[in-house]
């Protein structure tokens, strides 16, 4: 099934509202302008507001987790928005709203990540690519919402704007549209399947489940993340590699999905024949449907195993680390990384991928002691030639790529302000790697509760914070909370309806109704 493509403004699109009249007053019409607010100056005014009416936070739960939706002319359409990003920078991106779309029934959605998003610049064909997608075309026949994301080096999958690129359209979609909070999903081909990963070991709350097509669960830790393999266990992974890719063939990738479960992570993963191509995995997609269909989230697991290097990534679910100390680590506290040589052969440079004539155009060069710096290779340049091999296009890049290896020389032709330039220089050496940095200390805890209690083992955590829901814990019955054996908590949690709509404005979750946090500092 398709869409047919609609091209929106942004400040034009007004698909949501709320339940209530107008002849309601008070809290109730306080919260309603509260929910649909987007400008984060309107809301704190609301928040005052209702507190002022004092409502019960049962009564203001009821409420949110009740709005209605009304019904939207977009429906089986893909609209094509623009969002300014925290970098200042507009960029486009894509939703696509099913042609059974009922506001009433809260929604899956499934976000869909490109590959090659280090680009130097932004696709500029957004909607044809998202008609062409096969993962859109399976979130149309599924029923589903789907979102496009559109990234670039500097707003790549891994780094700040785009990661908070990603969580604010996530966001701005619930505020819109009917989203079933619990079946919300991250889909993604070669940069695209690395960045679920990442997101997977990094923010994982948002998300039921992660699916990885041909990608690297490394590449996170590249951009300078403290990644672990035990995180994937929040949230479960599918993913596939196939044998002859260029990039993350199939007996490399092996190794890192064996290690991460043996770490916990739960990878549903699989194998088959093929090239760094999304037509041999794209079979598989009816099996990814199944998957996620039968993954929704798991809101409040009665158990959390959390490890990160940055207090930016420090929450998980209903846990957060917000200090990390340089103790030593508990004696169950291991590393769980694994070796792998590198011997792919990696030019160092981004294509220019709206270059239509013959040979590669060079769009960015990559950071780093890469061969594409060493020979000279600059932004600009057209590839026409490695060593004897002709270079039309990317296809005969990849080609001659395989008939080299590592420690090499060789050389290449290079069109170069209308003049013929040859370039030489040698491939790097095979080298040793550990697929995640390890540059600063990591603090990890396992956590879980029962029976009004919170029973947590940590290393090297300095403080944490417990998000408290009902569903939980009994309010009526004091909480308690053992930390490494010693009971650091135990008191009565008394709801506050500030934290409550605070919490829920930033994650846009009906699901996730936190009532309180407890902060525990430790010596």
């Amino acid at each position: 099934m398709r869409l047919s493509i609609t091209l929106v403004s942004a400040v034009a699109v007004v698909l949501f509202g709320f339940g209530g009249s107008s002849a309601e007053a008070g809290w109730e019409e306080a919260l309603d302008a509260l929910v649909a607010a987007s400008d984060d100056g309107e809301r704190e005014p609301l928040i005052a507001d209702i507190l002022d009416y004092a409502p019960s936070w049962q009564e203001v739960a009821t409420r949110i987790q009740s709005t209605t939706f009304p019904t939207t002319d977009l429906v089986g359409q893909a609209v094509l928005r623009t969002t300014v990003c925290i970098d200042t920078v507009e960029r486009p991106w894509v939703l696509q709203i099913p042609p059974d779309y009922d506001p009433s029934v809260p929604t899956p959605l499934l976000v869909v990540l490109h590959g090659g998003v280090g680009a130097a610049e932004v696709r500029d064909d957004p909607l044809e690519y998202v008609a062409e997608s096969e993962q859109g075309a399976l979130a149309l026949d599924r029923g589903w919402i789907s979102v496009f994301p559109f990234g670039q080096d500097g707003a790549t999958w891994f780094d700040e704007v785009g990661m908070t690129n990603i969580r604010d359209l996530v966001r701005t979609i619930k505020r819109e549209l009917n989203v079933d909070d619990d079946r919300v999903w991250m889909s993604g081909f070669s940069d695209g399947a690395s960045a679920g990963f990442a997101h997977a070991m990094l923010a994982p709350t948002d998300y039921a489940a992660f699916v990885a097509l041909n990608g690297h669960m490394g590449v996170g830790s590249d951009f300078d993340h403290s990644t672990h393999a035990p995180n994937m266990s929040a949230a479960p992974i599918f993913a596939t590699t196939t044998f002859d890719d260029g990039l993350y063939p199939s007996h490399k990738m092996r190794r890192s999905m064996e290690m991460a479960r043996d770490a916990g992570a739960d990878i549903y993963y699989r194998e088959f024949p093929g090239e760094h191509d999304f037509d041999d995995v794209k079979d598989e997609l009816p099996a990814v449907a199944r998957f996620l269909e039968r993954h929704p989230r798991d809101p409040f697991p009665s158990r959390v195993a959390w490890e990160v290097g940055s207090t930016d990534f420090g929450e998980c679910r209903w846990f957060a680390i917000d200090r990390i100390t340089t103790d030593e680590p508990a004696p169950w506290h291991e590393d769980h990384n694994v070796a792998l040589t590198d011997d792919r052969v990696t030019i160092g440079f981004q294509p220019d991928y709206e270059f239509e004539g013959t040979g590669i155009r060079v769009g960015v060069l990559s950071d780093g002691d890469y061969p594409a710096r060493n020979i000279g290779l600059k932004a600009g340049d057209v590839i026409v030639k490695a060593d004897a091999a002709r270079l039309d296009s990317l296809p005969d890049l990849y080609e001659w790529k395989g008939t080299v290896e590592r420690g090499d020389a060789f050389e290449m032709t290079v069109l170069r302000d209308g003049e013929s330039v040859v370039l030489r220089g040698a491939l790097p050496e095979p080298a040793g790697h550990f697929i995640f940095k390890r540059d600063v200390p990591s603090a990890a805890v396992r956590a879980g509760f029962a029976a009004n209690r919170i029973d947590v083992q940590t290393s090297r955590v300095g403080a944490f914070r417990i998000l408290v829901h009902p569903d939980m814990i009994v309010l009526e019955q004091p909480l308690v909370i053992e930390v490494n054996g010693e009971v650091v908590f135990d008191e009565f949690v008394e709801p506050d309806l500030q934290f409550m709509l605070s919490n829920f404005i930033s994650n846009r979750d009906r699901v996730l109704l936190y009532v309180a946090e407890v902060a525990v500092d430790l010596p």
